[in-house]
């Protein structure tokens, strides 16, 4: 399945999605999460998918593992950044002394709690972004919402960042 053809069913295969989740998860914000989930990864299959049948059947099985997921991880309460290599997140400049070097891993230790604590949907946002280096066009058209709801979300993710870590910085 080529970009386009997989742009032009997202929003269908969100609800799909959505539809799937809800039958197992008891709220609907962590449905809407799980539709995130899935239409990352279905956006990393798009190239094997074979037709809009094949994806929708996709969906419906990844929201349902996913949703699976999500119960498990609230029984373990996971790290959200497991899968995450501390060192693509450095620069030269933070290790040019041992006293540097900690300070940094302290810094980010801290903000990754931080992260942690945003809801779900705006961390995954805001890591396609800032990690990812993906457009707020390409995040919306990936995850089958609007762009506007793109820019309010990775605004509200800076935001409480950021007031946090002024409030760190008062102390």
């Amino acid at each position: 399945m080529t970009q386009r053809e997989f742009e032009l069913i997202a929003k269908e295969l969100r609800a799909t999605a959505v539809a799937s989740a809800r039958r197992l998860l008891s709220s609907t914000e962590d449905a809407e999460d799980t539709a995130g989930d899935t239409m990352l990864k279905l956006w990393a299959l798009h190239e094997q998918l074979s037709d809009k049948s094949h994806a929708f059947r996709l969906a419906t099985v990844i929201a349902h593992n996913a949703s699976l997921d999500t119960l498990k991880r609230r029984q373990r309460s996971r790290s959200i950044f497991a899968d995450v290599d501390p060192t693509t997140l450095r620069t030269a400049s933070q290790a040019e002394s041992p006293q540097a070097a900690m300070e940094w891993k302290d810094d980010e230790q801290w903000l990754r709690q931080r992260m942690e604590k945003l809801p779900p949907r705006e961390l995954q946002v805001l890591r396609m972004r800032q990690v990812e280096h993906r457009s707020n066009e390409e995040i919306a058209r990936l995850m089958g919402i609007g762009e506007k709801s793109v820019s309010v979300m990775l605004s509200a993710a800076r935001r409480k960042l950021f007031n946090e870590i002024k409030e760190r910085n008062r102390q």
